[in-house]
């Protein structure tokens, strides 16, 4: 069934298709001697997984490089947790000032409009990010990582991996697969990120929907159906199993059903 929604927003909240998670490659060449290579580790992808694997492998003394893709830092950092909370806390400070009988209750008036301003609290987000991103890159030059910004390509040789900015050829004796995750779409939804959306569009609050409908009711739908209501908008949630928070223990799943 196709849904159609005129001057509304529509956001894919789906899981994220995890890829598969970080594996280990070992190839080592007979011709070449273990200080032949350019590195002990290379590491494709600089999320949480590329990341905690470069840490461990300088406290192991071993010459690391980190092929970031541009994208230190990953989903969580760049498109996920970091963003996403500091959207969370902005926007409920906007939905706690405009709760006036609380605050009443507490002795606290709020005299005229409690107003925000839509850019503010995503530059808010996006700054957040950014800062987390370079504190993580700063944590890895300063242990010796050499931070390579292309993306990491296998070239189909043992040992070999090419960065995908400059097309040059680096060698190792281990290569760690940690590439990250992309959002989910479902076959035949068309994304343009604009009225149609998947959460790493969603995540540069572009505009505030009168309504939105958010497909999906895991934690990434419930955190953006936070904070669009507390923002102003109306949130449906369309959900192909039986209940809300399907995947979740029922007795947190029925706190969301209450809310």
């Amino acid at each position: 069934m196709i849904f159609r929604f005129t001057a509304v927003a529509c956001l894919m909240a789906s899981a994220h298709a995890f890829a598969p998670g970080p594996s280990f490659k070992t190839r080592t060449s007979l011709r070449m001697s273990s200080e032949e290579y350019d590195f002990d580790v290379a590491i494709v992808g600089c999320g949480v997984g590329g990341h905690g694997a470069a840490l461990h492998s300088r406290a192991q003394n071993l010459k690391t490089a980190v092929f970031s893709g541009e994208d230190v830092g990953g989903t969580c950092v760049n498109r996920g947790c970091v963003p996403s909370k500091a959207l969370l806390a902005a926007s409920g400070r906007v939905r706690d000032m405009k709760d006036t009988s609380h605050l009443e209750s507490m002795g606290i008036q709020v005299e005229g409009e409690v107003k925000f301003d839509r850019q503010g609290i995503a530059d808010h987000a996006k700054n957040l990010a950014n800062r987390v991103k370079g504190n993580l890159e700063a944590s890895l030059v300063g242990l010796g990582v050499d931070v390579i910004e292309g993306r990491g390509v296998l070239t189909g040789k043992p040992n070999e991996i090419k960065d995908g900015l400059t097309g040059k050829v680096y060698t190792a004796k281990d290569i760690i697969l940690a590439p990250g995750s992309i959002p989910f779409v479902p076959p035949g939804v068309e994304v343009d990120e604009k009225t149609v959306y998947t959460s790493d569009g969603a995540l540069e609050l572009q505009f505030v929907p009168e309504w939105v409908a958010i497909v999906g009711s895991g934690y990434i739908g419930l955190e953006f159906s936070d904070v669009y209501t507390a923002l102003g908008s109306e949130v449906t949630f369309i959900e192909a199993m039986d209940d809300l928070m399907p995947t979740f223990d029922r007795e947190i799943a029925k706190q969301a059903e209450r809310l």
